[in-house]
């Protein structure tokens, strides 16, 4: 039975990249995941786990950026992002709501008001019949 490399860590490659990935942090580290086939950016002063993000992609100018948007400088402003879209799905799933109970109560008010047996005079008080 052989033993199998999951990780091969990257040392260089054709368009500097990983040397670039260094100069934005010095921490920073590549390796390539043999059994996802991807290749991923880890931080060595990280403690309990290493991993940072994939790299679908391959090892592009891609990786770069972002890694740079995801800097912890950055933090605020991604807290803030995810705050703003957070608020928007929630807006948008209360838009359907109300437009659904919009359509169904016109829906309601239009078969009732085709029925002859259906009295309007009133129709807007408490007292059954």
């Amino acid at each position: 039975m052989g033993f199998i490399v999951k990780y091969i860590k990257i040392k260089n490659d054709a368009f500097n990249i990983n040397e670039r990935i260094k100069a934005l942090n010095p921490n920073y580290f590549v390796v390539y995941n043999t059994q996802d086939q991807r290749y991923e950016v880890h931080n060595s002063s990280q403690h309990t786990s290493t991993f940072c993000i994939t790299c679908d992609s391959g090892l592009n100018c891609s990786v770069l950026t972002k890694l740079r948007k995801t800097k912890i400088e950055n933090l605020q402003k991604i807290m803030d992002e995810i705050d703003e879209s957070n608020q928007k799905r929630e807006d948008e799933i209360k838009r359907v709501a109300l437009d659904k109970a919009e359509f169904k109560a016109r829906e309601m008010f239009d078969y009732a008001k085709a029925r002859e047996d259906c009295d309007f005079c009133d129709a807007y008080t408490t007292t059954w019949c």
